[in-house]
């Protein structure tokens, strides 16, 4: 269906195809709408400290939530093959329990620092389904060697 709009005189017309003007506001909505979803994935690399969490312990209790910590010395329990990996984040001042089921990071250590995301209940460890690790920086000072 094409459309003729008329104008004033000395002006000439012009043709619209209704077609292409829907295929174009389609395409700008599905445009909008990748800008938006993608937006919101960026929002949600926020997350939260040990301690933060703890104090809203009973706010966020039964929710998803994204906690980041260093894994804590010397508790990270690997169960055999099929069983979940347990292990402890810290943020220097509190400490909270990880169950995780899925494959670690290759970089996942000790004192690493990460991000868990997973089903948080007040008093038993976050069930995790995503655990990322923050790679070390190549940027770090070398430890020197002290002359004595």
């Amino acid at each position: 269906m094409t459309t003729v709009v008329a104008t004033h005189s000395g002006m000439r017309r012009i043709r619209v195809d209704v077609r292409l003007l829907v295929l174009a506001l389609l395409m700008a909505g599905a445009v909008g709408y990748l800008m938006y979803t993608g937006l919101q994935g960026t929002a949600a690399s926020y997350f939260v400290t040990v301690s933060e969490l703890q104090a809203r312990a009973s706010e966020v209790d039964g929710r998803r939530v994204r906690v980041g910590g260093d894994v804590v010395a010397g508790s990270i329990v690997h169960g055999s093959p099929g069983e979940p990996i347990l292990f402890r984040i810290g943020d220097g001042t509190s400490e909270l329990a990880v169950v995780y089921s899925g494959v670690l990071p290759d970089i996942f250590a000790e004192g690493r620092h990460v991000i868990v995301e997973g089903l948080y209940r007040n008093g038993q460890p976050v069930q995790a389904d995503s655990v990322l690790t923050q790679c070390p920086s190549r940027f770090e000072a070398a430890p020197t060697a002290s002359s004595s």
